[in-house]
C-alpha cells in the first residue's frame, strides 16, 4: 500500500468554490466531477477498473484534479459542456496486489452479505405490503358493507314507516266504507219500509175510494135503475115493445117477443130474479135499448 499513489480527496477549498458557482448549470458541472473523482479514488481503493484487462493502463496523477477544478473556475462565464463519465483505468500491480485482493474479496463478500439482506427484507417488506393491500382491500369493503347496511337499515325504517301509513289510512277507509254502508242500509232499509207503508196507505185510499164509488152507483144509480125497472109503466112499455138487453143473451135472444098469455108479473118476477144475483157478488150488465 505504501507504493500505491496518494488517493485524491475533497477538500474544503473545493467546498468553498461549489458554494461560490453563479448558477444551477455550473453547479451541476462541478458535482459532475466531484462525482467522477470520488469514483476514482474508490477504485485506487479496491484495485477496481472498468477495463481493468487492457495493457495501457497508467496511473492518474494526483494534480489532475486539481487542474480541472482550476479550469472550471476560470471558465464560469462559459456553459459548461454535458459529458459522459471518464473510462478510468488502474495499473496492473495495483490490481495483483495481495492486500487489495484480500480487500476486494471482503468488499465482495460484504456486498454479497447486504445485497442478501436487502433481497430478505424486500421480500418481507413485499409480504408485509400484500398483507397490507389485503387488509386495505378487507376494510374498504367492510366499510362498503356498512355503508349498504346503513342505508339498507335506513330503507326498511321508512318502508316501515309508509307501510303503516297506508295500514292506518286502510284501516280508516275501511272504517268510513262500514259506517257508509250502515247509514246507506239503515236509510234503504226504512226508506223500503216508508214506501210500504205509503204504497199501503195509498191502496187503502184507492180501495176506500173505489168502494166509495161502488156504494155510490149502487145506492144512488142501481136502486133508481131498479125502481124504475119495477115501475108499472116501465113493465108496460116491456109489453109495447121495449126490449131489455142481457149479458149472456145474444141480440136475437135478447129481442125476440115474449109468448103469448105472458103479464106484467111474470117480467117483474124475472127482474128480481136479475137483481137478486148481486147477492152472490155476480155483476149482470143491464142496458136499456130501444127496440
Amino acid at each position: 500500500m505504501r507504493d500505491l499513489p496518494a488517493p485524491l480527496h475533497v477538500g474544503e477549498e473545493d467546498i468553498m468554490r461549489l458554494l461560490k458557482v453563479p448558477d444551477i448549470e455550473h453547479l451541476l458541472y462541478e458535482v459532475r466531477y466531484l462525482n467522477k473523482y470520488i469514483e476514482e479514488e474508490f477504485l485506487f481503493k479496491v484495485g477496481l477498473s472498468f477495463h481493468p484487462g487492457r495493457s495501457d493502463a497508467r496511473m492518474l496523477k494526483p494534480t489532475s484534479k486539481k487542474k480541472k477544478l482550476e479550469g472550471v473556475a476560470a471558465n464560469t462565464g462559459k456553459v459548461a459542456p454535458v459529458s459522459s463519465p471518464v473510462k478510468i483505468h488502474v495499473p496492473g500491480d495495483v490490481l495483483s496486489h495481495q492486500c487489495v485482493g484480500r480487500r476486494k474479496a471482503d468488499d465482495l463478500g460484504e456486498f454479497k452479505w447486504k445485497y442478501d439482506q436487502k433481497t430478505r427484507e424486500a421480500k418481507v417488506l413485499e409480504e408485509e405490503l400484500s398483507g397490507t393491500n389485503s387488509l386495505i382491500v378487507f376494510r374498504l369493503t367492510l366499510r362498503g358493507l356498512r355503508r349498504r347496511s346503513s342505508s339498507f337499515v335506513r330503507i326498511r325504517g321508512l318502508l316501515e314507516r309508509e307501510v303503516a301509513v297506508l295500514e292506518a289510512e286502510n284501516k280508516r277507509f275501511q272504517a268510513l266504507i262500514a259506517e257508509k254502508e250502515a247509514t246507506l242500509t239503515s236509510f234503504e232499509s226504512s226508506r223500503v219500509i216508508e214506501d210500504f207503508k205509503k204504497s199501503i196507505a195509498f191502496k187503502i185510499i184507492i180501495q176506500d175510494h173505489v168502494q166509495e164509488a161502488r156504494d155510490h152507483i149502487y145506492e144512488v144509480e142501481v136502486k133508481a135503475l131498479e125502481q124504475q125497472c119495477l115501475d108499472d109503466g116501465f113493465i108496460r112499455g116491456f109489453l109495447k115493445g121495449i126490449g131489455v138487453e142481457v149479458e149472456g143473451l145474444t141480440h136475437s135472444q135478447a129481442s125476440d117477443d115474449f109468448p103469448p098469455g105472458s103479464d106484467g108479473d111474470e117480467i117483474e118476477s124475472e127482474l128480481h130474479k136479475a137483481f137478486a144475483l148481486e147477492a152472490n157478488d155476480e155483476v149482470v150488465d143491464i142496458e136499456l135499448r130501444l127496440c
